[in-house]
């Protein structure tokens, strides 16, 4: 790359992928405001969760893939929803998501699970295909150390 490029931001807003997941695909923003308005709807719920496209490239490719990835699910899905890009690490984080991007599964108000990172197709349909097959949230630990177990 020369000194004289100059990279554009991308703008969520704006970009052609992200026009193409909510006007083509159906994909509806979810952000931090909405979040009780969607744990209440009912039903499998498909989310993606992605980071600052600015910040992690792997975002413009979770958005091409997580849409094929839902049409696999075809009628057993309630929607699907694209969490809020800018906010979407501490949406994520929630539910204990620690590595976007995130194609998660909810049913009704529970967090099923996630396939966290970029994977293969087939990769993504075995974890996903798992999760859905779930009935309570994924087990979650916290360790705690005492201060003796640090030294």
């Amino acid at each position: 790359m020369s000194r004289f490029t100059r990279i554009t931001a991308i703008d969520p807003a704006t970009h052609p992928l992200f026009e193409r997941i909510r006007n083509e695909m159906g994909f509806v923003d979810l952000d931090e405001e909405g979040i009780d308005d969607f744990l209440e709807l009912s039903g499998l719920k498909f989310v993606v969760f992605a980071d600052d496209p600015n910040v992690r490239k792997e975002t413009l490719d979770i958005l091409v893939i997580g849409p094929e990835i839902r049409k696999c699910f075809g009628s057993a899905l309630s929607g699907a929803w694209l969490a809020d890009v800018m906010k979407g690490r501490a949406m994520a984080a929630r539910w204990g998501v620690r590595k976007l991007p995130a194609l998660a599964l909810f049913r009704d108000d529970c967090f099923l699970g996630a396939a966290e990172g970029l994977d293969t197709w087939e990769g993504y349909l075995t974890k996903l295909g798992a999760i859905a097959r779930r009935t309570e949230p994924p087990q979650r630990t916290i360790s705690i150390l005492t201060p003796q177990s640090e030294a």
